[in-house]
Parts: structure tokens; sequence; C-alpha cells
């Protein structure tokens, strides 16, 4: 097993700013696959999207059916949280979450044909806190 690493994140939104004149302005997200570099796959993905326990935290990312990868991210109230993390289908993908509303891992990996996410995740502290576990598949591969 590797020795781990730690990269810090800055959260970032990629944001469009449109003038449309008269003193007036659209301001609009770009959702962080958009932002990044579209050409770097194979242009048949399968979107993975779906909530945490943890309170306006999500998980978005993709399947990539011809290269056999998996990408993913966080999400807070819809904006990225840290970078991007892939692995390919074989070894699965595995999110480490530590943060002050909660605590625990994400995966994202491969069950005979079947690919499926799994999760532990502790929310709240002390006596106030509770624990989720749960898995479940996402599609076909």
């Amino acid at each position: 097993m590797a020795s781990p690493t730690t990269t810090l994140s800055t959260l970032t939104t990629v944001l469009e700013t449109k003038d449309l004149g008269n003193g007036k302005y659209e301001v609009k997200e770009i959702p962080s696959d958009e932002a990044s570099f579209p050409d770097l796959h194979s242009g048949n993905r399968k979107q993975i999207e779906f909530p945490l326990p943890i309170p306006g935290f999500a998980v978005v990312g993709y399947f990539d059916v011809d290269d056999k990868e998996i990408g993913a991210y966080l999400t807070l109230a819809g904006s990225q949280v840290g970078t991007k993390y892939t692995a390919g289908l074989d070894t699965g993908l595995e999110i480490g979450v530590n943060l002050g509303l909660g605590s625990g891992t994400v995966r994202i990996y491969k069950e005979g044909s079947t690919l499926k996410v799994g999760y532990g995740i502790s929310v709240g502290i002390g006596p106030f806190s509770k624990s989720y576990n749960d898995s479940f598949a996402l599609f076909d591969i």
C-alpha cells in the first residue's frame, strides 16, 4: 500500500458573468465538469450524483464506460469541495471525509457487473451524533 499523501484544496466556483447592458448583469455558476478539460476522456460517461447524510454535501462524478475510469468529488451546496479524484474500475475509488459536520468514507466500486456506492458517515457531536452506513447499486456495467 502506498504512503498516504496530503493535498490542501480551496473551494472554488467558476462563474460566468454576462453584461446585459444598462447596468444589468447575469452571474451563472459553471458546473465543474464543464469547466474542466472535456476532451481528456472518451466522451462515453455515465453521470453519478447522490446526496450524503451530512447536510448540504453530495458526491458528483462519472463512470467512463470506454476508459473504465471512475471520477468523483464532493460538493457543498452545489459547489465543488477539493479536487476531482479518479481511479480505475477494478480498484474502485474511496474518498475520506473529515469535516466539522461529519466524518467517514465514501466508496464507489465494482461488484460483479454492477457499479455500487458504499458509505459510512458519522454526523454530529457527542450525544447528538448519528452514524449512517449504506450501500446501493448505481447501474449495471
